[in-house]
């Protein structure tokens, strides 16, 4: 049952992360962040990306994206100001 419990776990925890993303990503310009806020992979140019008041924030998948809308605003002013 622990063993159950534990995969639903990470499987809620990486759902919607469909990267198969390259390590050798270069940030692209304009964006704040060099990887993904949810998996840590890495985002570059072609990655999808989200705008919050000016900045432009990269992600390693459309599913990554999605959930950065699910973030209160004091989640995202916080991500964005530790990424300065």
């Amino acid at each position: 049952m622990k063993l159950f419990a534990a995969i639903a776990a990470s499987t809620f925890i990486f759902a919607g992360c469909q990267s198969t993303g390259s390590s050798s990503a270069k940030a692209a310009p304009g964006m704040i962040n060099d990887g993904c806020p949810f998996s840590g992979k890495p985002v570059g140019e072609g990655s999808p990306t989200a705008d919050w008041h000016g900045e432009s924030v990269g992600f390693c998948c459309g599913g990554c994206a999605k959930r950065w809308n699910d973030w209160s605003d004091d989640q995202k002013n916080g991500y964005i100001v530790a990424q300065k």
